[in-house]
């Protein structure tokens, strides 16, 4: 292996390489880890993997301490940063540390998430996956920490040569010898997977305008300045899509809430802020999608990833969000706020 400092700064050059693709990496999404002795190296909570070449987003976790926990089936042991280190280690760094090979990797991809979100899921993917040497597994959807953590470690136990971890509603794990090999497996997941959007018109200039001096502007919310994510309240299936499959992943529930906002006329902008925080975003059926002025860049990724997932869905396709017992379980929960709150105002990251 490679001496530990330049092993350190080839993973640090992945991590802004693969944060600067918004299909890979969305904001503060995503997670590396590698091991180094009696240590595991793991991205803080709430940093984003785009800055790992400017500062320092990575914290060192005992590694004996984890196995033990493993060992004794303690899928609730929180680990904390060693000695002289003041970031929270994420969440999922028991995850990290279930998976055997030196190098981890945890991702948010728009292809693979598109599969991942469907009801025919399963289906898809063994038929997808059967032409490439790939050893997978499959979990459904858990809560982030404990309750993944020991879905995880069954899959493992049924299939420990998996390398591939696929977390429906949530992501994948790529579990690697090295930087190169990660970028092996995640590229071959990428061709298996791969979907073309679907083509629509995008909002006009004109329209834009036409929004911008509407009743439902005022000095707290504006168009949103990407005119793609104006499809979301104009076109028939995706404003759907808005109102009944809005859950898709823990991330978008935790920055953009259980519920969209949507209504169909000016009166109703009040009522949907009637005794609660203002709303990042409001969709306007047939009319356009209005930002506040409040939200964060980690939200605008966020909902440009749901736009991206569902525009890779054949209309009428059938997917499966996230039920209101497993929206309870995510929101209100002390290391989602924690993660929230480093990204309400943070710059958009740039490698």
């Amino acid at each position: 292996m490679k001496p530990e400092h330049d092993f350190a700064r080839e993973i640090r050059r992945y991590c802004a390489a693969i944060a600067s693709n918004p299909l890979m990496v969305q904001a503060a999404g995503g997670n590396v880890s590698w091991k180094d002795g009696e240590r595991l190296w793991i991205k803080a909570s709430g940093m984003w993997l785009a800055n790992a070449s400017k500062e320092e987003i990575f914290v060192p976790v005992h590694l004996p301490s984890l196995k033990s926990a493993l060992d004794a089936e303690s899928f609730g042991f929180i680990a904390g940063a060693m000695k002289g280190h003041t970031l929270r280690p994420s969440i999922e760094t028991l995850l990290h540390a279930l998976m055997p090979q030196p190098v981890v990797v945890h991702l948010h991809p728009v292809n693979a998430l598109t599969w991942l979100t469907r009801e025919d899921c399963a289906e898809v993917l063994r038929e997808r996956l059967k032409v490439v040497h790939l050893e997978w597994a499959l979990v459904d959807y858990q809560r982030p920490g404990e309750d993944l953590a020991r879905a995880v470690h069954a899959a493992l136990q049924a299939q420990p040569a998996a390398q591939v971890i696929l977390l429906k509603n949530h992501g994948v794990f790529l579990g690697a010898q090295s930087v190169a090999e990660v970028v092996k497996l995640s590229n071959l997941l990428e061709q298996s997977l791969a979907t073309e959007p679907r083509s629509l018109p995008q909002a006009s200039a004109a329209d834009l305008q036409m929004l911008k001096s509407s009743p439902y502007t005022d000095a707290d919310y504006a168009p949103v300045s990407d005119r793609v994510l104006h499809l979301l309240a104009t076109e028939a299936d995706l404003y759907r899509r808005v109102c009944h499959d809005w859950a898709i992943c823990p991330d978008h529930v935790v920055f953009l809430g259980a519920r969209a906002v949507c209504i169909s006329n000016a009166q109703q902008l009040p009522l949907a802020q009637d005794g609660k925080a203002a709303p990042a975003f409001v969709f306007v059926q047939n009319t356009g999608v209005l930002q506040h002025r409040s939200a964060s860049p980690a939200q605008c990724a966020q909902l440009r990833f749901f736009l991206d997932v569902i525009l890779r869905q054949p209309e009428g396709a059938r997917c499966e969000a996230l039920s209101d017992q497993q929206i309870s379980k995510l929101l209100n929960w002390d290391a989602e706020k924690y993660r929230i709150s480093l990204n309400q105002t943070m710059p958009t990251a740039k490698p």
